[in-house]
């Protein structure tokens, strides 16, 4: 079983109500646009979540059909293309260092982000969102109520 916040659904696994569906304005087609979509239904008052009880099965881990540290690069992308707040991903590649790869797929993440500013990669053109999502996640960081409880 794979741990994930209850309101993050694996991307193969979503299905939408025709009517969030069109608030949200479709999908985003672009690294971390299972992040985006989530992010902009919850901004717009959906809520989202997994069903514990509903199950399936992939037959490898996430993120090894191109190996860990492939995976970690794109993660990190998707973070810069979703519009992550610096300081969020900097915690979340310390609390990294615990997971395989280790200190490795810390430093993938994090030069997955930095290439999205150096290579100028195109971000969410949503500053609402994007406004949302950090101030969602500085909440989490200072222990504060957010999507994630």
């Amino acid at each position: 079983m794979e741990k994930n916040p209850r309101f993050h659904v694996r991307g193969a696994t979503k299905i939408y109500r025709k009517e969030c569906w069109q608030e949200i304005g479709g999908l985003w087609m672009a690294p971390g646009w299972d992040t985006i979509d989530e992010v902009k239904a919850n901004m717009l008052g959906w809520r989202t979540y997994s069903f514990g009880e509903l199950q399936v099965f992939h037959y490898r881990l996430t993120g090894t059909a191109e190996g860990l540290l492939r995976d970690r690069t794109k993660h990190g992308l998707a973070c810069y293309v979703a519009g992550y707040h610096p300081l969020f991903l900097i915690a979340s590649c310390l609390r990294r260092l615990v997971q395989r790869p280790y200190i490795a797929g810390s430093m993938a993440t994090l030069y997955g982000f930095m290439k999205g500013y150096w290579i100028r990669t195109g971000q969410v053109n949503d500053p609402q969102m994007i406004a949302y999502l950090r101030s969602q996640q500085l909440r989490r960081l200072f222990g504060l109520n957010t999507i994630w409880r």
